[in-house]
């Protein structure tokens, strides 16, 4: 599964401006509510406590915030680089500027993983975190996920 078979152009967003953990999270929940507007306050209530269980951040500036939600149909993923670093929890110590987000149907039993694996690839390959943070266009960004094989 490549990143561009899930992530679209129009779900990367790019110097997202936000000060906080929460507000981030708030942020991605109102990403996807935008597609999902029947889903509105769920999602932001899950990732929240999933955020709770312990960080999504995995270390080099990168989290993965993630949650299953009923009544969703399919599973969505998005694609964040924010303005400033902002606090994550990271076990490393290090602050988050890049967010990939997923939200799958509750019932989903392995999907999610797949697109974890991806997600997980992409970044361990030479210089993509780097390339990440400096593009400044989600075009560009979207041809780097089409690019890496």
């Amino acid at each position: 599964m490549k990143l561009y078979e899930f992530i679209s152009l129009n779900s990367i967003f790019v110097d997202v401006d936000v000060d906080s953990k929460k507000n981030v999270l708030k942020t991605v929940a109102n990403f996807f509510e935008k597609k999902n507007p029947e889903l509105s306050g769920q999602i932001t209530e899950k990732l929240n406590e999933r955020e709770r269980l312990g960080t999504t951040a995995i270390g080099d500036g990168v989290a993965i915030p993630h949650t299953k939600v009923a009544g969703l149909k399919k599973t969505q993923v998005i694609f964040i680089k924010l303005k400033s670093k902002i606090d994550f929890s990271a076990s490393d110590d290090k602050l988050v500027d890049i967010i990939f987000s997923i939200i799958t149907p509750e019932t989903s039993q392995s999907e999610h993983l797949l697109i974890l694996s991806s997600i997980s690839n992409f970044l361990k390959k030479k210089n993509c975190v780097d390339n990440l943070r400096k593009l400044g266009s989600a075009e560009d960004i979207y041809k780097l996920f089409k690019s890496s094989v």
